[in-house]
């Protein structure tokens, strides 16, 4: 089968599932380098407007992962400018036509692939990252290309199973047309390691990703004060590292030196050195759908400290590869952070399990492709 894959967003996930899937099928890659923290790739260094694999150094790294040949990267633009966007558009349209897909993946709402969207819509299938927007990122333009998107493209694909229901209720869809399937490991981010990495001889916390209100991130830092405070844990720390604004006083707890915050975008050379270097990852969030930071820990086989909401308790299975807990709960958090400090035989356990289910087992990459595959087989 044919495939061709278009995606505006990051190359974590999507280079492990293009090439899981092109273990059995012909895929072609289509990627927009418009904000680098999208895809770590940037627009600056390209000079044409679509350009192939072969030509983007910062590529090369991921050889073994995608086909440069069949890749392309756009030199993109804000969906603002949209008589440029619309053009873009157009142009990419024409590779697609000489492509000749059977099938199309299109995983955003963005007018990157707009025209290729109304004249392919009966061939693809939309993978919904977020089936319900975000608290406090429910933008207009959100909803308005969401809408144009979902009315256009009759099969789609969801990442998780917990909200597939809902999904379809809230949206009164035929059940048979919606598809469900999972991220694994990030392990694009293996491909970022330095020799310069180095183990922590302390209990070390971190949460990253974009900061957001729905991220929760007040909740862990009450809960890291109130350890903190105990006086009992002189070898534990925390550290916060994104970028985004906080929608709470962060300077209170920038006095204590067991908190460390990098408000920043992280590049994933960075990053891999954060997580590598961690004990276990919190994903502290209030909603969420799936989350990339929880396969990003697994990379690094970590375990994860997760609120159960959206989709999060399928990726984090409770004391086997990390904790659920209840959102908005400091307390709960706390509890959760020093289970794991005072067992490090159940954080090891919890490592190896990550190795076995998500490296090689049912949640492994060529287990989501299969269930790709499958979707895909009923659009031909």
């Amino acid at each position: 089968m044919k495939i061709a894959f278009l995606s505006t967003f990051a190359l974590d996930a999507n280079v492990s599932l293009v090439n899981a899937l092109k273990q059995s099928n012909d895929v072609y890659f289509f990627t927009e380098a418009l904000y680098e923290v999208f895809n770590f790739l940037d627009k600056k260094k390209l000079t044409k407007t679509i350009s192939k694999g072969t030509e983007v150094d910062q590529l090369e790294r991921f050889r073994d992962l995608i086909d440069l040949d069949k890749t392309f990267v756009i030199r993109g633009t804000r969906n603002s400018n949209v008589i440029k966007k619309l053009f873009i558009s157009y142009q990419i349209h024409q590779y697609l036509k000489e492509i000749n897909p059977d099938v199309i993946i299109i995983d955003n709402n963005m007018l990157t692939y707009f025209v290729s969207t109304l004249a392919f819509r009966k061939k693809m299938l939309l993978v919904v990252h977020d089936p319900f927007l975000h608290s406090g990122e429910n933008l207009i333009i959100d909803r308005l290309l969401r809408k144009i998107h979902f009315s256009l493209i009759k099969q789609k694909m969801l990442l998780n199973e917990n909200q597939k229901n809902e999904f379809i209720a809230h949206y009164n869809y035929n059940p048979k047309d919606i598809h469900t399937s999972f991220l694994s490991v990030y392990d694009f981010l293996n491909y970022f390691k330095t020799k310069e990495f180095v183990v922590s001889d302390n209990f070390s916390i971190l949460f990253f990703g974009r900061i957001s209100p729905y991220k929760g991130i007040k909740f862990l830092l009450e809960a890291f004060v109130d350890i903190l405070s105990t006086k009992k844990y002189t070898d534990i720390t925390l550290t916060i590292a994104g970028s985004g604004d906080f929608d709470f006083d962060i300077e209170q707890y920038k006095k204590y030196p067991e908190i460390k915050i990098i408000n920043e975008f992280i590049i994933p050379e960075n990053l891999a050195n954060l997580i590598f270097n961690s004990s276990v990852v919190v994903c502290p969030y209030i909603d969420a759908t799936q989350s990339g930071v929880v396969m990003s820990a697994y990379a690094f086989k970590k375990p994860v400290i997760a609120t159960n909401v959206g989709g999060l308790p399928e990726m984090v299975k409770d004391k086997l590869t990390g904790i659920i807990i209840d959102p908005k709960n400091p307390e709960a958090i706390k509890n959760a952070i020093l289970e794991l400090y005072n067992n490090s035989d159940l954080l090891e356990k919890m490592s190896q399990n990550i190795e076995k289910l998500y490296f090689s087992g049912e949640k492994s990459w060529a287990s989501s492709a299969d269930r790709f595959v499958e979707a895909l087989e009923n659009i031909k």
